[in-house]
């Protein structure tokens, strides 16, 4: 060691070999194949079509009166493997929400329509145009929900929902003392309510139009009664 460090020539490292700080090397990136990010993607994309082709299945299926369409008709009708159709069905609830989220951008233009009568009585008449044409729309989805309500927690709170969006549009069309008869408010909500539209259309058989003419006349004896209490 002293002969080393004697011999060294001026500005010469004498520190043994293992001591010299070596330059830090990167380690080289692992590649990453092209061609397994690609195959995940379009496996990822496949799957996403096969669901919404399902659910639109399903939705199409309880439309055409299917209330509880089975795997083997939603298969069937989609064109998909039975298989494949009950990897998605494992969460119904996941189905119905997005059921559900289609339904409410159809109906979304029909609850934002501007209501132009001059009072709020006839606000209120012309109200149940727009009201029977969204039941129309989706009165077997409503139907359908009903009957799988009691297995699903995500369908019960959407149908406790709805009720209450029914009623707020209702109390909005309404003087604030009006709105204030709770009594004569349950009664036109009820009068009014999707469940009142299909006993009209399904267990009494009425076309929409006459549906239709029956809401109103209830709707407008009811409001001849808050006319006769003014």
């Amino acid at each position: 060691m002293t002969n080393m460090q004697n011999n060294a020539k001026p500005g010469q490292d004498t520190r043994p070999h293992e001591m010299k700080r070596q330059p830090a090397k990167t380690p080289a990136p692992t590649p990453t194949p092209m061609g397994d990010a690609s195959k995940l993607d379009g496996r990822f994309n496949r799957s996403v079509v096969t669901r919404k082709k399902i659910v639109e299945t399903l939705s199409i299926l309880i439309c055409e009166g299917h209330i509880s369409p089975t795997a083997e008709q939603v298969a069937q009708r989609a064109k998909v493997g039975l298989r494949t159709v009950f990897r998605h069905f494992d969460n119904l609830d996941a189905l119905y929400r997005e059921i559900s989220t289609d339904v409410d951008a159809q109906i979304q233009p029909v609850l934002q329509a501007r209501l132009d009568a001059a009072t709020w009585q006839e606000r209120v008449l012309q109200s149940i145009d727009f009201r029977s044409e969204i039941y129309d729309r989706t009165a077997a989805l409503h139907v359908a929900a009903q009957a799988h309500r009691y297995g699903s927690a995500y369908l019960s709170q959407n149908l406790m929902d709805t009720a209450r969006l029914q009623r707020e549009l209702l109390q909005r069309l309404l003087p604030a003392a009006v709105a204030q008869n709770t009594p004569w408010l349950d009664a036109l909500d009820l009068a009014l309510s999707f469940e009142s539209w299909i006993r009209l259309r399904r267990e009494q058989g009425l076309p929409a139009s006459q549906a239709c003419a029956v809401m109103r006349l209830t709707a407008q004896a009811l409001l001849a009664t808050v006319a006769a209490a003014d």
